[in-house]
């Protein structure tokens, strides 16, 4: 039963599960025999019973040819495909719906990443502490200047790094600070801003998956000196590729404007080719393209509705879900506000179901109609080959000591334990569309996991 004494019939029937609620809600009281239409519907779809969800998923990403398309065709036949007055224009819409000064855009998140890095006062020899709850791209900027990354430990019931253990690891080296808002769910920026302060420590925000996410109503992306957005196709805001940078500071924005065209000076437009024009820093071109700008400019006239949507679901799902022992929904930290919910995640216990695996249960959710999986595979990002790769490398075997470039020391140093922990314990809800469904799907997702916990030693078994 779920816990806090609700029965599953008082739950079914509060939640408003369609046809089983009514029926149980009216016929079934404990020790009465159950139909067996409700024996039916009771049963998982992993051992026979029908599908929780039969309907599908909203699909990603979107697009309204009838109202788009006519947009994309005058970009195209007008000829004007690199950067122009649509890339000028994203980028202004963007730092305003973030309250922000200004927006840079790149090609792709990545090199968001890294431009952010390479136009900071970051060289070899200085440590960036940095969030070890995500992938390779988040620390590539880092590594380009010749930095060593850090590893702080996350908290495993929300995800995020740990205040406390980022003041744990800071040294006189300390220069930089690298948070991700993981899953779209809001770091505790005005912690680790403050501790930033003690320290005058840079803070580049990896806010790839976080897009208009919150923290007492100031946006992620804009607490650190610069966040870092990814526009990639499965991101809330999808454009196939696409990157953008955040930031408050002008003169840093100048220089990475210059930085990712050719080291011209800021503003310089691309063709804009005369005997007389110079590259002022060693720099690359990672300009995002007008058709690029448009298909953004598109999806993000929907995407503070869609935003809405997905917090008024995800609320509406945890508040259910919450009175299941074994599944608890991923939690936000104090001032934490709204999330992306790029992902929707929990954390698995399985002593709440009777020991039944992690595994076991998602093949039972994924049996339901009910996309979910574990996140991340069991490869903590401090262990990857590419680190080792990098600590041969000429720069680093000349800024660092012997026995800072072992790498099974390094491993050691920068063991996570909450990050392990978190590896065998989250649950992500898959699909992009999920969290856009209506308050049926979601309780399809509820009455999925009521199907689980009711019958734990059967789908055991």
């Amino acid at each position: 039963m779920p816990k806090d004494n609700v029965t599953r019939r008082s739950f079914l029937k509060s939640s408003g599960l369609a046809a089983v609620g009514a029926v149980l809600a009216t016929q079934v009281s404990p020790g009465v025999a159950q139909t067996d239409a409700v024996s039916d519907a009771a049963v998982p779809a992993i051992l026979g019973g029908p599908k929780s969800h039969t309907s599908g998923w909203k699909g990603w990403p979107q697009w309204d040819a009838e109202k788009f398309n006519p947009r994309m065709n005058a970009v195209m036949s007008g000829r004007v495909w690199s950067r122009s007055g649509k890339v000028d224009e994203f980028e202004k819409k963007w730092a305003e719906m973030h309250g922000s000064k200004h927006c840079l855009t790149t090609v792709n998140g990545t090199n968001a990443l890294s431009a952010a890095w390479m136009q900071l006062d970051i060289r070899p020899g200085d440590e960036v502490i940095c969030a070890p709850y995500t992938f390779s791209a988040s620390v590539f900027g880092v590594l380009y200047k010749g930095a060593m990354p850090v590893w702080a430990d996350i908290d495993p019931m929300t995800f995020q790094i740990d205040p406390e253990k980022i003041k744990a690891k800071i040294t006189p080296r300390t220069k930089g600070i690298l948070p991700v808002h993981i899953c779209g769910y809001p770091s505790d920026m005005p912690a680790i801003m403050q501790i930033a302060k003690e320290h005058n420590l840079f803070v580049v925000e990896d806010a790839c998956q976080a897009h208009l996410a919150e923290i007492d109503g100031q946006k992620v992306g804009t607490f650190g000196n610069a966040g870092c957005f990814s526009f990639q196709t499965s991101k809330n805001l999808p454009i196939g590729e696409g990157g953008g940078i955040l930031t408050d500071d002008t003169e840093y924005y100048h220089r990475l404007y210059s930085y990712h065209n050719y080291g011209y000076a800021s503003g310089t437009k691309p063709g804009q080719v005369s005997s007389g024009i110079t590259s002022f820093i060693l720099a690359t071109k990672i300009r995002m393209a007008e058709y690029q700008a448009v298909i953004g400019l598109c999806q993000m006239e929907k995407l503070e509705e869609e935003h809405l949507i997905r917090n008024e679901n995800a609320t509406y799902l945890s508040a259910k879900l919450s009175a299941y022992p074994g599944v608890t929904p991923v939690k936000f930290h104090k001032g934490g506000t709204q999330a992306s919910y790029y992902i929707y995640s929990m954390v698995y216990n399985p002593e709440g179901l009777d020991g039944l695996s992690r595994g076991r249960f998602l093949e039972a959710l994924n049996a339901e109609g009910v996309p979910a999986y574990t996140g991340y595979p069991n490869d903590p990002i401090y262990t990857q080959p590419f680190l080792n790769d990098v600590f041969q490398s000429e720069i680093y075997q000349k800024f660092y000591t012997k026995d800072e470039l072992d790498f099974e020391k390094y491993k050691e140093r920068n063991h996570c334990p909450a990050l392990i922990k978190t590896f065998n314990s989250a649950i992500w809800i898959g699909a992009q569309g999920i969290m856009l469904g209506t308050k049926s799907d979601m309780d399809d997702i509820v009455n999925a996991v009521d199907k689980i916990h009711n019958n734990v030693a059967k789908i055991k078994g």
